[in-house]
């Protein structure tokens, strides 16, 4: 693949893409830019990629490289009994890079009421798996919504607030349908945890009417939580997300929760939920930093993407158009459409020096 025209680097520049001996390089332009962008490779802190052994996984490469993410966070599709099969055949299988939230079930995703039973968490099984596989885990998940833990309540979260301290590892909290209440889950997170389903509109969302937070997501983003989208398939309300945004509350990290039952929609990929949050009031700068550097500091996983020669490590080139991808309808997971004036769509990666073609078709 060549790309034969200027491009505008996230950040102001214009340079091309040169190959090299040294694999592809980013040289200066001093002519106008076409229109395609280019910045570093794009990160999901949220999917569910353990295909084959979970209820919702899906293909890891399905969501990857080819929709110009390199980078997927699996989001407790496996616990302590699971994460060995995860590690030993998805991750190595795969062309993206995962890291793995490790769930405080012991059994992930393989049943959708993981903690229910308080005979289905170890927390000394828990540990010891993180401690097997130090550089894939980049964190602790618990999914603490009624549904989920039944009359098992806040103990779940507790447990795995316990598991993520002893291990140095940050939570990613699912927040969703009460019991438990928000108030009491938010005010257990601490500094570098993740709320992930920011936005959701279920009954006890986190936000007043003017987008402002309420008091206890106020008290936990001043301890330094993080706000992740993670969309999927109930969890996300864009009149929500845009007074949130409007108000000041951007997310950190924008995520799509990306599985077998969103995959057709209403998620998609990457590129359309983050044509959603440009919908939403962000600006483009800000979506691709909340899918690039803050996502990467999230999973544990930063690194430079230019050398200082120009070089290229990592990147995905894309398309700011005003016409959607085929077949394409933006919701939000109540169904509410979305006329996103401007598109984001992938045209290529780079990685391991190589350039390769991305997006539909």
């Amino acid at each position: 693949m060549i790309i034969d025209e200027p491009l505008r680097v996230i950040g102001g520049r214009t340079a091309r893409l040169a190959p090299g001996p040294d694999g592809v390089r980013l040289t200066p332009d001093d002519g106008p830019p076409g229109e395609l962008f280019v910045g570093p490779g794009w990160a999901d802190a949220h999917a569910h990629v353990y295909d084959g052994m979970t209820e919702i996984g899906v293909a890891a490469d399905e969501v990857g490289l080819a929709t110009g993410v390199h980078l997927l966070g699996d989001a407790g599709s496996a616990g302590a009994a699971t994460l060995n099969g995860l590690v030993k055949y998805v991750i190595p299988a795969a062309e993206v890079r995962i890291r793995a939230w490790v769930n405080i079930g012991s059994y992930g995703l393989v049943h959708m009421r993981e903690t229910a039973d308080i005979r289905d968490v170890d927390v000394d099984a828990t540990l010891a798996a993180i401690d097997r596989h130090r550089d894939i885990v980049c964190g602790v998940k618990v999914r603490s919504s009624g549904v989920i833990v039944g009359a098992m309540g806040l103990q779940p979260l507790q447990l795995g607030r316990l598991v993520a301290r002893e291990a140095g590892l940050p939570l990613m909290v699912h927040i969703g349908e009460a019991p438990p209440l928000i108030e009491d889950v938010l005010d257990l997170l601490g500094d570098g945890d993740v709320v992930t389903h920011c936005y959701h509109g279920k009954t006890g969302h986190p936000w007043r009417a003017d987008g402002r937070p309420s008091p206890a997501l106020d008290r936990a983003l001043n301890r330094g939580v993080r706000l992740d989208v993670g969309h999927g398939a109930a969890s996300f309300a864009a009149d929500i997300a845009r007074r949130a945004i409007a108000a000041g509350f951007p997310p950190h990290s924008i995520s799509t929760d990306v599985h077998v039952r969103n995959i057709r929609g209403p998620v998609h990929d990457l590129p359309t939920t983050m044509t959603k949050l440009l919908a939403c009031g962000m600006p483009l700068d800000d979506v691709v930093a909340a899918v690039t550097r803050a996502p990467r500091d999230i999973l544990g996983a930063a690194e430079p993407w230019l050398d200082e020669d120009g070089v290229v490590r990592h990147a995905t080139v894309f398309r700011l158009t005003e016409t959607a991808p085929p077949h394409r309808t933006y919701k939000d997971a109540r169904g509410v459409i979305l006329d996103p004036q401007a598109h984001i769509v992938p045209v290529a990666t780079v990685r391991n020096g190589t350039l390769t073609a991305a997006g539909p078709g």
